[in-house]
């Protein structure tokens, strides 16, 4: 092989190498937000100018400071905005994240989802430090109104689980590492600060 074609093929590597790394580290296309009223883990005005996509982790400190937030600025901005969350359980951070997004998603599945939210979050504290929080969250689903019987028949299932894990598979092929994690119409923002830092632009005001 003399230098001149030892040089091609130099070049041929090269720029294949730097067109192969243009590919793996172009940037994930953000999820489509298809707002309905039905959608039992989404909240807001489905025509809102300003649509959020929420991965969140139920034991997460930060999702629970960030879930808190949200619920306080939609009251402020009741048709302004539409949020839906999204499962992304950080288990190997988080004893107890697979089992609470299993119980809020058997509470989707009976329209309760938001009222469990509202009662789950605010204790997110004591129950994060239980070595089984299941009985706290059977008393808190009997709080909200939700039927137990059918309650235990999904958490008992693997259906909600595999819900939750290909959530969580999507979220990650997006680039997701992290709670809580956000796409505001389509911009992936990581963290509360991020989240307020973005909203701004949308109201000035805040």
């Amino acid at each position: 092989m003399n230098k001149v074609q030892l040089t091609v093929i130099l070049l041929v590597v090269v720029i294949g190498g730097i067109v192969a790394g243009k590919v793996f580290l172009a940037p994930k296309k953000a999820p489509a937000v298809e707002a309905s009223v039905e959608d039992p883990r989404a909240k807001g005005n489905p025509q809102a100018r300003v649509k959020i996509i929420e991965y969140v982790d139920f034991q997460c400190p930060a999702c629970a400071y960030g879930l808190t937030f949200l619920k306080t600025f939609f009251a402020q901005h009741p048709n302004d905005l539409y949020l839906k969350v999204h499962y992304f359980p950080l288990t190997n951070m988080h004893h107890h994240a697979m089992i609470s997004a299993i119980y809020s998603e058997c509470a989707a599945r009976q329209g309760k989802f938001w009222e469990l939210d509202d009662v789950m979050i605010p204790q997110q504290s004591q129950w994060a430090q239980l070595i089984n929080p299941e009985p706290v969250f059977q008393s808190m689903a009997g709080q909200v109104g939700m039927d137990l019987n059918q309650l235990n028949t999904c958490v008992a299932s693997d259906d909600a689980r595999k819900v939750i894990n290909d959530e969580k598979s999507i979220g990650q092929s997006m680039g997701i590492t992290s709670t809580p994690t956000y796409f505001i119409n389509g911009k992936m923002v990581v963290g509360v600060k991020s989240l307020q830092d973005e909203l701004k632009n949308y109201f000035p005001n805040m």
